[in-house]
């Protein structure tokens, strides 16, 4: 089975061994993984869209809402006030699951489109450079101070995240998607 696995990497070195060339180990992951980041944000942000969020957003805020006023009904002892809250409150809950189920189906979606290429970089980088570790200047419990590939890379990963994905978002905006 190692042979198979070991195989399949080799197949997919031409997509990380670009960067492993041009800019070294650590900064050529650091570079894979902006553009798989990139890459991520993209297809997420054309899958769900900023509308979908805002409206879950808004959806959880109006049911704070109905809690609160059901909660100072009870206080005030408001027992026909209480029944229409409760009522409002189940026709909310009903349109609020639905648009919850909807919202959980694109992101499965997304991750279904973005899951199989960070599998593929990630193994095939283990792989490519096994025996290499970066030094970290600091020390992270229960992982220390030294990173191997994979280490390294979700470390990139995460970090660029930040940056790439307000710039993922005005590309869609801007480009006509999402």
């Amino acid at each position: 089975m190692h042979g198979l696995t070991e195989g399949l990497a080799r197949h997919f070195y031409p997509l990380v061994d670009p960067f492993i060339h041009y800019f070294g180990p650590a900064l050529g992951m650091l570079v894979a993984a902006a553009l798989v980041t990139f890459f991520i944000d993209i297809v997420y942000e054309l899958v769900i869209g900023r509308e979908e969020l805002e409206r879950v957003r808004e959806m959880a805020d109006e049911t704070k809402k109905y809690q609160e006023e059901l909660q100072r009904a009870k206080v005030l002892g408001d027992v026909k006030r209480m029944k229409e809250i409760e009522e409002k409150m189940r026709d909310h809950s009903r349109e609020f699951l639905k648009v919850q189920s909807q919202l959980m189906s694109k992101q499965i979606k997304a991750m279904i489109i973005t899951f199989p290429p960070i599998i593929i970089i990630i193994y095939t980088l283990e792989y490519r450079l096994a025996h290499w570790t970066v030094k970290l200047p600091f020390y992270v419990p229960g992982v220390g101070d030294t990173l191997g590939p994979v280490g390294w890379y979700i470390l990139c990963a995460v970090t660029v995240s930040f940056v790439l994905k307000p710039l993922a978002e005005t590309a869609v905006k801007r480009f006509g998607g999402g």
